[in-house]
Protein backbone atom coordinates (compact mmCIF):
# COMPACT_ATOMS: atom_id res chain seq x y z
CA UNK A 1 0.00 0.00 0.00
CA UNK A 2 1.38 3.34 -0.76
CA UNK A 3 -0.89 5.43 1.41
CA UNK A 4 2.65 6.60 3.23
CA UNK A 5 4.15 7.14 0.66
CA UNK A 6 2.01 8.84 -1.61
CA UNK A 7 0.25 10.81 1.53
CA UNK A 8 3.84 11.76 3.03
CA UNK A 9 5.43 15.44 2.28
CA UNK A 10 8.62 17.10 3.53
CA UNK A 11 7.60 20.20 5.51
CA UNK A 12 8.18 23.56 4.37
CA UNK A 13 11.24 25.64 5.88
CA UNK A 14 9.50 26.30 9.18
CA UNK A 15 9.21 29.76 9.73
CA UNK A 16 5.84 29.71 10.34
CA UNK A 17 4.43 31.55 7.05
CA UNK A 18 4.93 28.65 4.80
CA UNK A 19 3.89 25.86 6.87
CA UNK A 20 2.54 23.54 5.72
CA UNK A 21 3.96 23.80 2.41
CA UNK A 22 5.56 20.63 1.03
CA UNK A 23 9.45 20.98 -0.04
CA UNK A 24 9.91 19.58 -3.82
CA UNK A 25 12.26 20.05 -6.83
CA UNK A 26 10.42 19.73 -9.90
CA UNK A 27 11.78 16.18 -10.57
CA UNK A 28 10.65 15.60 -7.33
CA UNK A 29 6.80 16.42 -8.20
CA UNK A 30 6.86 15.01 -11.39
CA UNK A 31 8.23 11.72 -9.95
CA UNK A 32 5.62 12.04 -7.10
CA UNK A 33 2.49 12.23 -9.63
CA UNK A 34 4.46 9.82 -11.91
CA UNK A 35 4.44 7.14 -8.87
CA UNK A 36 0.49 8.05 -8.08
CA UNK A 37 -0.47 7.96 -11.70
CA UNK A 38 1.04 4.57 -12.03
CA UNK A 39 -0.05 2.58 -9.03
CA UNK A 40 -3.89 4.11 -9.74
CA UNK A 41 -3.82 2.30 -13.30
CA UNK A 42 -1.60 -0.79 -12.23
CA UNK A 43 -4.77 -1.42 -9.55
CA UNK A 44 -7.41 -0.49 -12.10
CA UNK A 45 -6.06 -2.87 -14.41
CA UNK A 46 -4.97 -0.65 -16.61
CA UNK A 47 -1.63 0.55 -18.60
CA UNK A 48 -0.45 4.10 -19.29
CA UNK A 49 -0.33 4.05 -23.16
CA UNK A 50 2.16 5.70 -25.33
CA UNK A 51 0.71 8.70 -25.45
CA UNK A 52 2.65 12.16 -24.71
CA UNK A 53 2.59 13.22 -20.85
CA UNK A 54 1.37 16.33 -20.26
CA UNK A 55 3.33 18.21 -17.71
CA UNK A 56 2.12 21.30 -16.65
CA UNK A 57 4.20 23.64 -13.76
CA UNK A 58 2.47 26.93 -12.81
CA UNK A 59 2.93 29.83 -10.58
CA UNK A 60 1.11 29.28 -7.58
CA UNK A 61 -1.16 32.32 -6.95
CA UNK A 62 -3.04 33.26 -4.36
CA UNK A 63 -6.78 33.51 -3.39
CA UNK A 64 -6.68 37.11 -4.03
CA UNK A 65 -4.11 36.89 -6.76
CA UNK A 66 -0.90 37.67 -5.09
CA UNK A 67 1.89 35.83 -6.49
CA UNK A 68 5.23 35.50 -3.96
CA UNK A 69 8.58 35.00 -5.15
CA UNK A 70 9.62 32.34 -4.16
CA UNK A 71 9.18 29.98 -6.41
CA UNK A 72 6.56 28.08 -5.26
CA UNK A 73 4.56 25.95 -8.08
CA UNK A 74 2.15 23.61 -8.56
CA UNK A 75 2.04 20.74 -11.29
CA UNK A 76 -0.58 19.52 -13.24
CA UNK A 77 0.08 15.84 -14.73
CA UNK A 78 -1.97 13.78 -16.74
CA UNK A 79 -1.39 10.61 -18.72
CA UNK A 80 -3.66 8.46 -20.99
CA UNK A 81 -5.01 4.99 -20.78
CA UNK A 82 -6.36 2.77 -23.59
CA UNK A 83 -10.27 1.03 -21.90
CA UNK A 84 -12.99 0.56 -23.69
CA UNK A 85 -15.89 2.32 -22.90
CA UNK A 86 -17.92 -0.70 -21.32
CA UNK A 87 -15.40 -0.92 -19.03
CA UNK A 88 -14.79 2.52 -17.89
CA UNK A 89 -17.33 1.71 -14.10
CA UNK A 90 -15.55 -0.95 -13.45
CA UNK A 91 -12.39 1.38 -13.86
CA UNK A 92 -13.68 3.90 -11.70
CA UNK A 93 -15.22 1.95 -8.99
CA UNK A 94 -11.52 0.08 -8.68
CA UNK A 95 -10.11 3.43 -8.22
CA UNK A 96 -12.24 4.95 -5.93
CA UNK A 97 -12.39 1.63 -3.62
CA UNK A 98 -8.30 2.23 -3.85
CA UNK A 99 -8.29 5.58 -2.97
CA UNK A 100 -10.61 5.57 -0.37
CA UNK A 101 -9.53 3.03 1.16
CA UNK A 102 -6.02 4.87 1.25
CA UNK A 103 -7.73 7.68 2.99
CA UNK A 104 -8.34 9.83 0.08
CA UNK A 105 -11.86 11.93 -0.01
CA UNK A 106 -14.36 11.16 -3.07
CA UNK A 107 -15.23 14.94 -4.89
CA UNK A 108 -16.75 14.07 -8.28
CA UNK A 109 -17.93 10.86 -9.23
CA UNK A 110 -19.91 10.22 -11.99
CA UNK A 111 -20.40 6.68 -14.21
CA UNK A 112 -21.71 6.44 -17.45
CA UNK A 113 -25.23 5.26 -17.31
CA UNK A 114 -26.03 1.99 -18.03
CA UNK A 115 -27.60 0.91 -21.17
CA UNK A 116 -26.47 2.14 -24.80
CA UNK A 117 -23.38 3.66 -24.28
CA UNK A 118 -23.76 7.80 -25.06
CA UNK A 119 -22.41 9.04 -27.86
CA UNK A 120 -19.30 10.65 -25.59
CA UNK A 121 -19.06 8.74 -22.39
CA UNK A 122 -18.79 10.73 -19.04
CA UNK A 123 -17.88 8.95 -16.65
CA UNK A 124 -15.17 11.27 -13.58
CA UNK A 125 -14.19 10.59 -10.52
CA UNK A 126 -11.64 12.91 -8.41
CA UNK A 127 -10.25 12.62 -5.44
CA UNK A 128 -8.07 15.11 -2.71
CA UNK A 129 -5.63 13.39 -0.49
CA UNK A 130 -6.70 14.76 3.47
CA UNK A 131 -3.28 15.39 4.12
CA UNK A 132 -1.20 16.62 1.20
CA UNK A 133 -3.92 18.45 -0.84
CA UNK A 134 -3.29 16.47 -4.06
CA UNK A 135 -6.01 15.72 -6.40
CA UNK A 136 -6.26 12.27 -8.23
CA UNK A 137 -8.81 12.62 -11.29
CA UNK A 138 -9.40 9.95 -13.90
CA UNK A 139 -12.17 10.82 -16.66
CA UNK A 140 -13.45 9.85 -20.10
CA UNK A 141 -12.15 11.47 -23.02
CA UNK A 142 -12.93 13.07 -26.52
CA UNK A 143 -13.50 9.80 -28.63
CA UNK A 144 -13.86 6.31 -27.39
CA UNK A 145 -12.17 3.96 -24.91
CA UNK A 146 -9.74 6.61 -23.40
CA UNK A 147 -9.51 8.01 -19.75
CA UNK A 148 -7.09 10.28 -19.19
CA UNK A 149 -5.57 9.84 -15.27
CA UNK A 150 -4.37 12.97 -13.76
CA UNK A 151 -2.73 14.34 -10.52
CA UNK A 152 -2.92 18.25 -9.68
CA UNK A 153 -0.66 18.83 -6.60
CA UNK A 154 -0.65 21.59 -4.29
CA UNK A 155 1.46 24.18 -3.97
CA UNK A 156 4.45 23.52 -3.40
CA UNK A 157 7.99 24.97 -2.33
CA UNK A 158 11.26 24.33 -4.38
CA UNK A 159 13.85 23.22 -2.19
CA UNK A 160 16.18 26.03 -1.28
CA UNK A 161 19.41 26.15 -3.19
CA UNK A 162 21.88 24.91 -0.93
CA UNK A 163 20.42 22.14 0.54
CA UNK A 164 20.32 18.63 -0.70
CA UNK A 165 17.24 17.00 -2.58
CA UNK A 166 15.02 14.54 -0.38
CA UNK A 167 15.48 11.23 -0.64
CA UNK A 168 13.32 9.71 -3.38
CA UNK A 169 11.50 7.52 -1.08
CA UNK A 170 10.01 10.86 0.48
CA UNK A 171 7.92 11.78 -2.04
Amino acid sequence: MLTATLGACVSGPGNGKNDPLPVKSNQEALDWARQITDHVAQVAGTRVNEEPEIINFTPCIGKKGEHASDGRYTLFYAVHADVPDDQQNEVLRKVRDLLTGEGLKVTEYQEIPAGNPPAQPAAAFSARHPNSQYVVDVDSTRGHNRMSLSVRTPCLLPPPKSAPPTSAGTP
